[in-house]
């Protein structure tokens, strides 16, 4: 038996960046400046990972956990007076985190109103009624429901579906509340996407990689699949992230499945597909789509067989 001392265990770097520096609280270079820390110091702080962009010119120390009140706090940081968050900042502010072109750009600030810089169409002119508002820990933004109908229209349809569901989750509005509101929007911007993505909404969704696969889903010739379908299973019964119950068909994203169970699904009838978050978000929608409709086909054709 090998008697030796285990390997010592490496500490993080938990000190804190700088004495003058809040420990807990996001920044912006010209506090870090003021502090000691120069814009060479605090980019090689970022690369080495001591740090994180939380929007562009806001910055926190690497560990401190998220929360509504740091987002907050960093919006405070950067949103001026009379000014309303709006959009994807929004919603990032709500606690719903969204795909981005760029997985490491920061979080964009959309805003509302004086000198706002949303830059997005139909945005000019916007009105918001006193209902579509609120404060979050005194951040004046719009409501959930009031930010899923912004970008149900604003963004492309895979993130804009992703946006809806991950609003809808929050249980701060209910789907019939979003269609109910869908009329307001006659005429504007986007608002055909609007309807058709407002229906096909679900909070069943785990997060937004999931939306984006049920979209592809949808785009393919197949049966309309039960999102967060949950099957029985040896050790209990297992989430997909999308499934056909009668057919015993279904996907799942990788590391989500046990190979035990994997196999014992296998064994019950079922094909589950393992897809990786990346081939979901970043490989060619229509590749996918051909991908799940071949193993659909294949799987009935082996059940006939």
């Amino acid at each position: 038996m090998d008697s030796s001392p285990p390997p010592p265990l490496v500490a993080l770097p938990l000190d804190p960046i700088s004495p003058r520096l809040p420990i807990d609280a996001p920044f912006t270079p010209a506090m870090a400046a003021r502090a000691g820390i120069g814009r060479a110091v605090l980019d090689r702080l970022h690369r080495e990972g001591r740090v994180r962009r939380l929007l562009r010119g806001v910055y926190l120390d690497a560990t401190v956990p998220s929360s509504k009140t740091v987002r907050a706090r960093a919006l405070g940081l950067v949103v001026g007076s009379g000014q309303v968050v709006v959009g994807q900042t929004a919603a990032w502010l709500h606690g719903v985190d969204l795909l981005r072109p760029d997985a490491d750009s920061p979080v964009p600030v959309e805003v509302h109103g004086r000198g706002h810089r949303t830059g997005r169409p139909g945005v000019r002119g916007v009105r918001y009624a006193g209902h579509d508002l609120e404060t979050v820990e005194g951040v004046r933004c719009t409501t959930p429901l009031r930010t899923a109908l912004d970008l149900g229209r604003w963004l492309p349809p895979d993130r804009a579906l992703a946006a809806l569901d991950g609003l809808l989750a929050l249980r701060a509005f209910s789907h019939t509340a979003l269609m109910a509101e869908l009329p307001r929007f006659g005429g504007l911007h986007g608002v055909v996407q609007l309807r058709e993505l407002a229906a096909l909404a679900d909070e069943r969704a785990e997060g937004p990689v999931e939306s984006v696969l049920r979209l592809c889903w949808l785009d393919g010739h197949l049966p309309t699949p039960t999102p967060g379908l949950a099957v029985p299973a040896p050790s209990g019964r297992v989430r997909l992230a999308l499934g056909l119950e009668v057919h015993r068909f279904g996907v799942a994203l990788l590391g989500r499945l046990s190979d035990a169970d994997l196999a014992a699904l296998s064994a019950l009838g079922w094909r589950v597909l393992m897809l990786t978050p990346e081939r979901v978000t970043r490989s060619d929608p229509g590749l996918l789509v051909g991908h799940l409709e071949r193993e659909f086909h294949q799987h009935l054709l082996a059940q006939v067989g």
